[in-house]
């Protein structure tokens, strides 16, 4: 039997009983277009979480004292001291934070206020949009210069760059007056809605502004030299701080890296999820295929026997019947994904990620629909002529 004549039996087979061709067709399209929907909207939310904790920055380690006591304080001569003895630390930056509020004008926003250093560009992999970060000089003298988000400009002032303008930063119920040296991408904003109104903006100023260099550091920021593993220096630190500087306290190292780290595999798995509830969806509807194919032989077997009995191979019965799931799956599967990235259009980043997605879901419903057909088309190749035309 030729391919074109194998290829229009199986047409003419599924147009024979369209109601029962619908049906599975639009079991298989639902099964394939909830696949790619839950896949891609899945995958859409693993890129926008990762991409939000990248811009936080933070990666490395982060230091600090739990139960803090009489001793040496982990102020920034200890810190600097540590960086020169421990060659495994790249850079490391004490932080001093403050909670107020920035404004501009009539307009205002909350805020938490870093103390930094010129190491801020080093610990904190921040994406400077405008001006520069803070200079050393600028840290150890407490000079009246701040680094803020983006997007804290626009609510200041309406617009990105602000460098050179002036802002009023709210701390301890004083007001002081700063200049802006320096836009840097958002951090808390790409959290998203819900989280950045959780978060408020993070405020970068010289340290000194907020603490004295005798005065304990609330955290150290440590990033780790390349080549080296962030554990194996979070236990030299803390021998370091405990047993050589005599640190009051006990001391904590959090491996941030870890952290982020832990988050991905939450969201991979989280998706993995989601897509094996999408497959289960489909193998349902493969189900549905595989009863509707075995109906469609027991139907044929007369017309099996009159093949068979006018030469008809037995691989051309099974190659007919695998053609005609297939092709039932290909079209159910082809409408679908049709839907769905219909449905997709309305986020571009989302339909970007549904094209070669949508496609190999297209093969894998196809590839599926053959393997549904398989069991009824090899009952039906196995069937003796005689007794198929009897029946």
């Amino acid at each position: 039997m030729r391919a074109a004549d194998c290829l229009r039996l199986a047409f003419d087979n599924l147009r024979q009983n369209p109601l029962r061709t619908m049906l599975c067709a639009l079991s298989v399209a639902v099964g394939t277009g909830a696949l790619l929907l839950i896949a891609v909207l899945g995958l859409f939310g693993r890129t926008q979480i990762q991409a939000g904790l990248q811009t936080l920055g933070v990666s490395g380690l982060t230091v600090y004292l739990d139960d803090r006591k009489e001793g040496a304080a982990l102020d920034v001569q200890t810190v600097t001291k540590m960086t020169e003895a421990l060659p495994q630390i790249a850079s490391a930056m004490p932080i001093k934070a403050k909670t107020g509020s920035v404004r501009a004008g009539h307009r205002s926003g909350n805020a938490v206020f870093l103390g930094a250093n010129q190491n801020l560009g080093d610990v904190m992999h921040l994406k400077v949009l405008e001006g520069s970060l803070l200079t050393e000089r600028q840290a150890e003298y407490g000079d009246k210069v701040v680094v803020l988000g983006d997007e804290l400009a626009q609510t200041l002032y309406g617009r990105e760059n602000i460098v050179g303008r002036t802002v009023r930063l709210r701390m301890d119920g004083q007001d002081t007056y700063y200049t802006v040296i320096g836009v840097v991408k958002e951090q808390t904003g790409a959290l998203g809605g819900t989280l950045a109104a959780i978060a408020p903006h993070l405020v970068y100023i010289p340290y000194a502004c907020l603490a004295t260099p005798q005065d304990n550091a609330d955290q150290v920021f440590v990033q780790c030299a390349s080549g080296t593993e962030n554990s194996a220096v979070s236990a030299q630190i803390t021998r370091y701080l405990t047993d050589r500087e005599k640190i009051g306290g006990t001391v904590r190292v959090q491996n941030m890296s870890g952290v982020i780290d832990t988050v991905q595999q939450m969201t991979d798995l989280c998706t993995a999820l989601f897509v094996a509830v999408g497959a289960v969806t489909l193998a349902v509807a493969l189900i549905g295929v595989l009863c509707s194919m075995l109906a469609a032989t027991h139907e044929k077997t007369g017309e099996i026997g009159v093949y068979l009995a006018l030469g008809a191979r037995r691989r051309d019965i099974l190659r007919l019947f695998l053609l005609q799931s297939v092709m039932l799956c290909g079209f159910g599967g082809l409408c679908g994904l049709g839907l769905a990235t219909v449905l997709l259009r309305f986020g571009a980043s989302m339909t970007l990620q549904s094209g070669w997605l949508g496609i190999g879901l297209l093969a894998l419903s196809m590839l599926c629909g053959g393997a549904a057909g398989l069991l009824p088309a090899v009952r039906a190749a196995g069937l003796r002529p005689v007794d198929a035309m009897r029946k």
